[in-house]
């Protein structure tokens, strides 16, 4: 394969390389949306020169892991590589899943990005160290009981047992892969109807009306839904968001991810926000992808600063500190 132009962003050519190690001959889809085109564009603006690529556009759906139109769907299983530079997050849909478990496919998220993302922080991670720390963790991420606390006020105790760690490289090397770079965590699903106490989001919430976190939302939870929305003008964004779905499994704890890229700091996009070391995201609704089986029409991550974490007593993380 030719040597790759000098102009080329950091961040692309860690998508074209270290990410996903595309090799000459095989096919690249890009995916976007009438809000995200100046990413997709960007994406495709560099691949085409190396790869045979093809550039798709499609609205923008309604939230996260909403389904794309079937023709992405079908051209998603032909692919070697997909990138989603949209809106809201494919990795959820089952479109994405079906496609990754034909075999063939290796999906890399690149949604809710600006063009700056290209150009520092998360993406000019060294992938492989954080591929060394990941490992370590996940050694250890599993268990029967999890304890959550933050240092804003988080108190939360689930069931995590039978629940396999899933983990995010922040890279899909191997067909049936998946990762949204510069994210990196490791992630388990709690057991659902097991997950008691409070959240407090203090983060951010990845989504369009909401992003940097100003005012603490505090979210009661009672066997394993979220039961109260308490706080300010943006916990009655996100309790309106979530009435809107009309379906109550939108309150369904489904996730409990650990960022472990030390390059990505809080901006309010998904993939940075999620990654971002020391702190935890709760993901709600769907959970599919972490040994559940609710299937709901969202999922949507909210990330908490500063936590502690504890798995049957071993402690992981302590006030955003990695201690394993």
């Amino acid at each position: 394969m030719k040597e790759m132009s000098k102009e080329m962003p950091l961040g692309v050519k860690q998508l074209l390389t270290t990410v996903t190690h595309l090799k000459e001959g095989e096919k690249v889809l890009v995916i976007t949306d009438d809000n995200k085109r100046e990413i997709g564009e960007m994406v495709y603006k560099y691949a085409k020169d190396y790869f045979e690529t093809t550039m798709v556009v499609m609205p923008p759906t309604a939230g996260h892991g909403a389904e794309p139109t079937e023709a992405i769907a079908i051209a998603m299983k032909n692919v070697d590589v997909a990138f989603g530079c949209t809106t809201m997050s494919l990795m959820h849909s089952k479109a994405r899943i079906e496609a990754c478990k034909a075999g063939r496919l290796r999906w890399v998220g690149v949604q809710d990005y600006t063009l700056d993302m290209f150009e520092t922080g998360g993406l000019t991670a060294d992938f492989d160290e954080v591929a060394r720390v990941i490992n370590r963790v996940a050694e250890k991420f599993h268990g029967e009981t999890f304890t959550l606390t933050s240092e804003g006020g988080t108190n939360l105790v689930c069931s995590v047992k039978g629940r396999n760690v899933v983990i995010d490289y922040g890279t899909s090397i191997h067909p049936g892969s998946a990762s949204f770079p510069p994210n990196a965590e490791v992630a388990l699903g709690p057991v659902e109807g097991s997950a008691n106490g409070v959240i407090v989001i203090d983060g951010s919430i990845p989504h369009p009306q909401l992003n940097l976190i100003e005012e603490p939302i505090y979210l009661d939870v009672k066997d394993g839904m979220i039961v109260a929305i308490r706080g300010g003008r943006e916990a009655d964004v996100l309790r309106k968001i979530l009435e809107d779905y009309h379906d109550s499994s939108v309150y369904n704890v489904g996730e409990l991810g650990l960022g472990l890229n030390e390059k990505n700091v809080l901006c309010g996009h998904m993939a940075p926000d999620e990654g971002s070391f020391g702190n935890l995201h709760i993901g709600i609704g769907k959970n599919l992808m972490f040994g559940g089986h609710t299937d709901s029409p969202l999922h949507m991550d909210l990330v908490m600063k500063k936590i502690t974490c504890d798995i049957d007593g071993l402690v992981i993380m302590k006030d955003g500190e990695l201690l394993v």
